[in-house]
C-alpha cells in the first residue's frame, strides 16, 4: 500500500492527501504540523504494514448502516 501524505492536522483529526479524514483517539494539547505528524504517520504506517505483510483491508467495507 502507497504512504499518504499529511496535509491537516488539527486537535481532533488528520486529513492526507486523498482527502481521507481520521479522527485522532484523544484531542491533542499540542497540534503538530503536518510534517511533524508525518513522521509519525510514516512510523506507524510502517509498523502496521509489517504487522499485515503489506496486506491491506477496509475494515468500514463491510460495516452496514443499522
Amino acid at each position: 500500500m502507497e504512504r499518504k501524505k499529511v496535509v491537516r492536522v488539527t486537535a481532533t483529526e488528520f486529513e492526507l492527501e486523498n482527502g481521507d479524514v481520521y479522527p485522532h483517539p484523544i484531542e491533542l494539547e499540542d497540534v503538530p504540523s503536518p510534517e511533524e505528524f508525518q513522521k509519525h504517520y510514516d512510523h506507524w504506517f510502517a509498523v502496521f504494514e509489517e504487522l499485515t505483510s503489506g496486506e491491506t483491508s477496509d475494515y468500514r467495507a463491510g460495516c452496514e448502516a443499522a
